[in-house]
């Protein structure tokens, strides 16, 4: 009997996972196969499991990109970011760091024009706004002496769900569509589903994952700031993708305090709603088009490694 478990798109609590894991697979009388789209390996914790991995941050890209897939990222065209008209950022279920975000936001009187903080949790009719949730999480930020009084009122009085194009009132199933909004800016702050902020986000030993949250902002052409694990930029840099390192003091992405790396990132965007990046995108066009031209390569790299995989080790 041969058991095929796939973790990639998996972002949240793979070190419980994995845990379990190395449990079962060195009780259990069967062949087990692990796909996954983060690094595994290097640690020394799963060097001697009694399974067969397949690793590669390309399939991520193979799983947001191909058109098969369940989470296929959807552009009814090819939307490339033409106008620098503030920024955008898309938060959709509620978590600590994104109500930080908002706090923050706030704070700095940011506009909220092409913002969305829907607060979401999910249930089978779909996401809808919590407002439970995200005043138990407004409360731990207070807790924390992470917002003052004046900032917790201003929050916690603030007309939610911010929404952009739709319907608050009624459960929405989300999908991963760019859509004419990515056209309205280059810059896009991101917020991954991990950022380190809360407990069970970093697990020793350290392991980074993205979703298709990383992945847009290449797709459209933008520039990004990425709130998320400290070291994804890292990682990116590696796989090849320009980060415009001239433009960004990207240093935060080495600050593992979330929120002395949220106020570094929150300074490079003041800094930069203050550039003329459309002058900048002409000035840097095939940088931008590499970092376009970098999603196939890993779509098509990532199918090849899986189907390979699976031919050799399940198929064969």
């Amino acid at each position: 009997t041969k058991i095929v478990t796939d973790i990639s798109i998996e972002s949240g609590n793979i070190g419980d996972f994995l845990e379990k894991y190395n449990i079962i697979t060195k009780s259990e009388p069967y062949d087990f196969y692990l796909i996954s789209d983060t690094i595994l390996s290097e640690h020394k914790e799963f060097k001697n499991n009694k399974f067969k991995l397949l690793e590669s941050y390309h399939i991520s890209f193979y799983a947001y990109l191909n058109e098969l897939s369940d989470h296929n990222i959807i552009s009814d065209k090819q939307i490339f970011a033409e106008t620098h008209n503030g920024f955008m950022s898309l938060n959709n279920s509620c978590r600590l760091h994104r109500v930080y975000l908002f706090t923050q936001f706030l704070k700095r009187n940011l506009s909220l024009d092409k913002t969305s903080f829907l607060f979401t949790t999910g249930g089978n009719d779909g996401f809808k706004y919590n407002r439970e949730v995200f005043i138990n999480f407004i409360d731990e930020l207070k807790n924390k002496k992470l917002i003052n009084d004046e900032l917790y009122d201003k929050t916690i009085n603030f007309n939610l769900p911010k929404v952009i194009d739709l319907d608050s009132n009624n459960y929405f199933q989300s999908d991963n569509r760019i859509t004419d909004l990515y056209k309205d800016t280059i810059l896009n702050l991101v917020t991954e589903n991990l950022s380190g902020m809360t407990p069970g986000d970093i697990y020793t030993p350290y392991i980074i994952t993205f979703t298709e949250k990383t992945i847009k902002p290449f797709i459209a052409k933008q520039i990004p700031l990425f709130f998320a694990l400290p070291g994804l930029l890292n990682i990116l840099r590696k796989l090849g993708f320009d980060l415009f390192d001239d433009l960004i003091n990207n240093s935060y992405d080495m600050e593992f305090d979330s929120t002395k790396r949220l106020n570094l990132i929150l300074d490079e965007l003041e800094k930069l709603l203050k550039m003329d990046l459309i002058q900048y995108k002409k000035d840097n066009k095939e940088r931008f088009d590499k970092n376009y031209n970098l999603l196939e390569k890993f779509n098509k790299s990532g199918e090849e490694l899986v189907k390979t995989f699976l031919y050799n080790e399940i198929i064969k």
